[in-house]
């Protein structure tokens, strides 16, 4: 009865039944099969449920083995999103370990994993490389791996994440720390391009020799409208913004390529008087939670974002996508406007607004994002002169970029710098190894800088010149505004990003950093 799907899709969640796609039971067939111990990749439209398909093989393994399985997301704000969700349905096994928990909550997400209370454990691609994550994962017996937006794998993708290259190295570990039991994995994505299903099923079959049973839905959104609105210079286009949203009415999504762009339409959508929220990659961390947590609590009826939002948000009254600029690419089109009208009682609108200079903007975009083989040799000789003294060497990718003579100001400098080493390593020319510790700046324990300084003072751990430079550590650590300088989530105060902006050595940061974990300034 336990191992019963649909007798555990009334249990945990109160359905009486699961989500057919034109008439398939896809939903069921891609959770029985997991339950089968088969490795899966399943193809569910945005909004097709594909959680509930790796969540309750996920719960029902809990409650018959007491396993743990490992949830792959590329995003924080969808892993919160997932638990929060659960726990509202009073299923309290899931958890997540990243940079958004304080020092508390993070011990105690780790506690959870090794005593056994936690079924599903929510991760980022970059933490499979934290020696932690391996020490917590040998204490558990692992159901499964499921790998969610497993597009990222693709270098033919939008999304593609150097990480996920990582995963199999990862599994392997954690199989022969388990007797060289193999582990199934899921793969899920929205994103059913040929090339991309290819890149996924090859690579599972040459790193684990897993082969994939593929269950995909038809893209077709029954409840979709589509209009082009040809516009000509600014003032027009956000004239014809106005008019939409007034006629609409309804929770609305509007998509644009450029921060600045966000902004620049929040700002005047704001001004207007319109409830509005803002989404992207450059807003600090709470303030992007904060943000979505309006929109999807109906508070603010509208949001202008990039497409860094919108993953994995569960919302079903969003009846109105605009596209202030065209998409990326026409899957990412595809996925963005299938926010609109998840729910079938929806009739949903989604309109672009084009403008012949969008696609100027577009290719320049795009350009200035591509990393060229000159790029990559460029980090390899960076990286030999590094290491002519020595056969390793830990270094930040910002590290790298200095070494091969690159601008700090170019555009996706990490992803780039990562692509290029991950390039490198699948080519044979170098291993990386796992990650160097971070410090966060959610670690500090003190509640205020002048707290801080007594705390430094009492210590008499500092002379003069450390007081100083561990003052300055703080001060950024709380205003937190690092993270713009590196143009994304992953650059969560690493010691290079403090150093260089700051002006120190990185030696001088780690002993100034040490020194505050000592007074208890900042959490280990």
């Amino acid at each position: 009865d336990k191992m019963d799907s649909k007798k555990a899709l009334k249990r945990y969640f109160d359905y009486d039944s699961f989500r057919n796609f034109n008439g398939v039971p896809l939903q069921e067939e891609a959770t029985n099969s997991a339950l089968k111990g088969n490795s899966l990749l399943a193809i569910f439209p945005t909004g097709g449920g594909k959680s509930l398909a790796f969540q309750l093989p996920a719960l029902i393994n809990k409650e018959t083995t007491n396993a743990l399985t490992v949830v792959i997301s590329p995003l924080q704000s969808l892993m919160k999103d997932q638990v929060d969700n659960l726990e509202a349905k009073n299923i309290t096994s899931a958890v997540t370990i990243n940079g958004l928990l304080d020092p508390i909550q993070r011990a105690d997400a780790i506690k959870r994993v090794i005593d056994g209370s936690a079924g599903i454990l929510y991760i980022s691609p970059e933490f499979l490389r934290s020696k932690t994550l391996e020490r917590i994962l040998n204490e558990r017996q692992i159901a499964r791996f499921v790998i969610d937006e497993a597009h990222c794998f693709s270098t033919w993708g939008q999304d593609f994440r150097v990480d996920y290259l990582y995963i199999a190295e990862f599994i392997k570990k954690i199989e022969k720390n388990n007797k060289n039991k193999q582990i199934p994995i899921s793969c899920f994505t929205a994103t059913a391009k040929k090339d991309v299903i290819e890149d996924i099923t090859d690579y599972f079959k040459e790193r684990l020799n897993l082969d994939l049973v593929i269950f995909q839905a038809k893209g077709r959104r029954e409840n979709l409208e589509y209009q082009v609105h040809l516009t000509e210079e600014s003032d027009d286009k956000y004239r014809r913004l106005r008019d939409i949203i007034l006629q609409e009415n309804c929770p609305t999504i509007i998509y644009s390529s450029r921060t600045k762009t966000v902004d620049d339409v929040y700002q005047r959508l704001y001004l207007d008087k319109f409830s509005v929220a803002k989404f992207h990659g450059k807003m600090e961390t709470e303030h992007k939670i904060e943000e979505q947590n309006k929109f999807k609590n109906g508070e603010a009826m509208i949001m202008v974002a990039t497409s860094a939002f919108g993953m994995g948000v569960d919302k079903d009254d969003v009846g109105c996508v605009i596209h202030y600029d065209i998409s990326d690419s026409l899957e990412n089109y595809v996925q963005e406007s299938g926010r609109a009208g998840r729910s079938d009682k929806i009739e949903a609108k989604c309109y672009i607004l084009f403008n012949e200079n969008d696609l100027n903007k577009h290719f320049e975009l795009l350009n200035s994002s591509k990393l060229n083989i000159d790029e990559i040799k460029s980090v390899w000789r960076a990286i030999k002169n590094l290491t002519k003294l020595r056969n390793s060497v830990s270094l930040s990718a910002l590290e790298i970029a200095k070494a091969a003579g690159w601008n700090e100001e170019v555009y996706g400098l990490e992803t780039k710098i990562m692509t290029a080493v991950s390039a490198l390593e699948e080519a044979g020319y170098l291993k990386r190894g796992q990650n160097s510790p971070r410090v966060f700046a959610n670690s500090i324990l003190s509640k205020t800088l002048i707290d801080a300084k007594k705390m430094m003072e009492d210590s008499k751990l500092f002379n003069k010149e450390d007081f100083d430079s561990a003052t300055r550590i703080l001060s950024l650590l709380i205003s937190s505004k690092r993270r713009s300088m590196a143009g994304n989530e992953l650059a969560e105060s690493r010691v290079d990003y403090i150093a260089s902006i700051l002006g120190l050595t990185r030696t001088t940061t780690i002993r100034i950093i040490n020194l505050l974990r000592e007074c208890k300034v900042l959490a280990d």
